[in-house]
Protein backbone atom coordinates (compact mmCIF):
# COMPACT_ATOMS: atom_id res chain seq x y z
CA UNK A 1 0.00 0.00 0.00
CA UNK A 2 1.36 3.19 -1.09
CA UNK A 3 1.44 5.82 1.15
CA UNK A 4 -0.84 7.98 -1.72
CA UNK A 5 -3.20 5.44 -1.20
CA UNK A 6 -3.06 5.68 2.86
CA UNK A 7 -3.84 9.62 2.48
CA UNK A 8 -6.69 8.57 0.24
CA UNK A 9 -7.98 6.50 2.86
CA UNK A 10 -7.49 8.52 5.25
CA UNK A 11 -9.64 11.45 3.96
CA UNK A 12 -12.36 9.28 2.63
CA UNK A 13 -12.64 8.01 6.61
CA UNK A 14 -12.21 11.16 8.30
CA UNK A 15 -14.98 12.64 5.44
CA UNK A 16 -17.40 9.80 6.33
CA UNK A 17 -16.92 10.29 9.79
CA UNK A 18 -18.06 13.78 10.00
CA UNK A 19 -20.78 13.10 8.12
CA UNK A 20 -22.01 11.01 11.24
CA UNK A 21 -23.36 14.20 12.92
CA UNK A 22 -24.73 17.01 11.30
CA UNK A 23 -27.08 18.66 13.37
CA UNK A 24 -26.79 21.64 15.56
CA UNK A 25 -27.47 19.01 18.69
CA UNK A 26 -25.02 16.80 17.90
CA UNK A 27 -22.48 18.93 17.20
CA UNK A 28 -23.01 20.85 20.88
CA UNK A 29 -22.76 17.91 22.39
CA UNK A 30 -19.28 16.51 20.39
CA UNK A 31 -17.90 20.08 20.84
CA UNK A 32 -18.45 19.61 24.53
CA UNK A 33 -16.67 16.07 24.45
CA UNK A 34 -14.15 17.16 22.17
CA UNK A 35 -13.25 20.75 24.83
CA UNK A 36 -13.39 18.25 27.52
CA UNK A 37 -9.85 16.89 26.64
CA UNK A 38 -8.31 21.04 26.26
CA UNK A 39 -5.59 21.49 28.34
CA UNK A 40 -7.40 24.64 29.89
CA UNK A 41 -9.91 22.73 31.37
CA UNK A 42 -7.50 19.37 32.16
CA UNK A 43 -4.86 21.62 34.03
CA UNK A 44 -7.40 22.56 36.70
CA UNK A 45 -8.55 19.74 36.95
CA UNK A 46 -5.48 17.57 37.97
CA UNK A 47 -4.35 20.84 40.28
CA UNK A 48 -8.09 20.29 42.51
CA UNK A 49 -7.46 16.02 42.29
CA UNK A 50 -4.16 16.99 43.83
CA UNK A 51 -5.30 19.39 46.33
CA UNK A 52 -8.09 16.70 47.19
CA UNK A 53 -5.01 14.56 47.81
CA UNK A 54 -3.21 17.37 49.91
CA UNK A 55 -0.41 17.97 47.34
CA UNK A 56 0.84 14.41 48.06
CA UNK A 57 3.68 13.70 46.34
CA UNK A 58 2.42 9.88 46.44
CA UNK A 59 -0.41 11.37 44.58
CA UNK A 60 -1.64 9.57 41.05
CA UNK A 61 -1.90 13.47 40.01
CA UNK A 62 2.22 13.40 39.88
CA UNK A 63 2.61 10.45 36.81
CA UNK A 64 -0.71 12.01 35.16
CA UNK A 65 1.02 15.41 35.22
CA UNK A 66 4.68 13.93 33.81
CA UNK A 67 2.48 12.02 31.37
CA UNK A 68 0.19 14.86 30.37
CA UNK A 69 3.11 17.35 30.11
CA UNK A 70 4.90 14.92 28.06
CA UNK A 71 2.41 13.99 25.56
CA UNK A 72 2.09 17.93 25.19
CA UNK A 73 6.42 18.50 24.12
CA UNK A 74 6.43 15.68 21.89
CA UNK A 75 2.58 16.44 20.17
CA UNK A 76 3.93 19.31 19.60
CA UNK A 77 7.48 18.74 18.36
CA UNK A 78 6.16 16.08 16.19
CA UNK A 79 3.56 18.21 14.42
CA UNK A 80 5.68 21.27 13.69
CA UNK A 81 8.26 18.36 12.51
CA UNK A 82 5.59 16.95 10.18
CA UNK A 83 3.41 20.25 9.61
CA UNK A 84 0.30 18.27 8.37
CA UNK A 85 -2.48 21.36 7.66
CA UNK A 86 -5.66 20.28 10.13
CA UNK A 87 -8.84 19.40 7.52
CA UNK A 88 -10.88 22.33 6.24
CA UNK A 89 -13.15 23.03 8.37
CA UNK A 90 -15.76 25.51 10.23
CA UNK A 91 -15.50 24.36 14.30
CA UNK A 92 -12.00 24.83 16.26
CA UNK A 93 -11.10 28.26 15.23
CA UNK A 94 -8.91 28.64 18.18
CA UNK A 95 -7.42 24.87 17.65
CA UNK A 96 -6.83 26.55 13.71
CA UNK A 97 -5.08 30.05 14.80
CA UNK A 98 -3.17 28.53 17.47
CA UNK A 99 -2.28 25.22 16.15
CA UNK A 100 -2.56 24.72 12.61
CA UNK A 101 -0.78 21.31 12.21
CA UNK A 102 -2.93 17.93 12.80
CA UNK A 103 -0.84 15.62 13.07
CA UNK A 104 -0.50 13.56 15.36
CA UNK A 105 -3.54 14.68 17.90
CA UNK A 106 -2.54 16.15 20.90
CA UNK A 107 -5.80 15.62 22.84
CA UNK A 108 -5.73 11.66 21.60
CA UNK A 109 -2.46 11.44 23.31
CA UNK A 110 -2.90 12.93 25.85
CA UNK A 111 -6.89 11.22 27.03
CA UNK A 112 -4.58 7.94 26.56
CA UNK A 113 -1.65 8.45 28.26
CA UNK A 114 -4.18 9.51 31.05
CA UNK A 115 -6.24 6.57 30.68
CA UNK A 116 -3.42 4.11 31.28
CA UNK A 117 -1.74 5.99 33.69
CA UNK A 118 -4.57 5.51 35.99
CA UNK A 119 -5.76 2.39 34.75
CA UNK A 120 -2.21 1.18 36.53
CA UNK A 121 -1.26 3.03 38.86
CA UNK A 122 -5.08 3.72 40.72
CA UNK A 123 -8.14 2.23 39.62
CA UNK A 124 -8.64 -0.33 37.17
CA UNK A 125 -12.80 1.15 36.75
CA UNK A 126 -12.03 4.25 36.74
CA UNK A 127 -8.88 3.92 34.06
CA UNK A 128 -11.78 1.86 31.69
CA UNK A 129 -13.97 5.30 31.83
CA UNK A 130 -11.34 7.43 30.81
CA UNK A 131 -10.40 5.03 27.96
CA UNK A 132 -13.80 5.54 26.89
CA UNK A 133 -13.60 9.34 27.56
CA UNK A 134 -10.34 9.34 25.43
CA UNK A 135 -11.95 7.30 22.17
CA UNK A 136 -14.97 9.82 22.40
CA UNK A 137 -12.90 12.73 22.77
CA UNK A 138 -10.58 11.06 19.40
CA UNK A 139 -13.64 10.68 17.47
CA UNK A 140 -15.40 14.19 18.65
CA UNK A 141 -12.14 15.35 16.98
CA UNK A 142 -12.68 13.92 13.81
CA UNK A 143 -16.24 14.17 12.97
CA UNK A 144 -16.19 18.08 13.94
CA UNK A 145 -13.47 18.40 11.73
CA UNK A 146 -9.84 19.45 13.50
CA UNK A 147 -8.22 15.93 13.25
CA UNK A 148 -7.90 13.25 10.37
CA UNK A 149 -8.91 9.58 11.40
CA UNK A 150 -4.86 8.96 11.25
CA UNK A 151 -4.15 11.84 13.46
CA UNK A 152 -5.68 10.38 16.12
CA UNK A 153 -4.93 7.21 15.76
CA UNK A 154 -1.05 8.26 16.00
CA UNK A 155 -2.06 10.22 19.07
CA UNK A 156 -3.56 7.32 20.66
CA UNK A 157 -0.46 5.23 19.93
CA UNK A 158 1.90 7.72 21.34
CA UNK A 159 -0.17 8.27 24.11
CA UNK A 160 0.21 4.58 24.97
CA UNK A 161 3.81 5.11 24.97
CA UNK A 162 4.14 7.70 27.11
CA UNK A 163 1.66 6.33 29.27
CA UNK A 164 3.35 2.89 29.33
CA UNK A 165 7.04 4.94 29.96
CA UNK A 166 5.72 7.02 32.58
CA UNK A 167 3.89 4.12 34.37
CA UNK A 168 7.44 2.65 34.25
CA UNK A 169 9.54 4.88 35.78
CA UNK A 170 6.95 6.56 38.18
CA UNK A 171 3.94 4.11 39.63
Amino acid sequence: MSLRSLKRFDNIASLRLQQLVTGPTGRKILSVIAHSADSAVLFPCLFALWWLHDFSRQSVVIPIAVGFVLTILTTSALKFGFRRRRPAGQWGAIYRRTDPHSFPSGHASRTVAIALIVTTGWSPLAGALLFLWALLVGLSRIILGVHYLYDVLAGYLLGLGIGTGVWLLLV
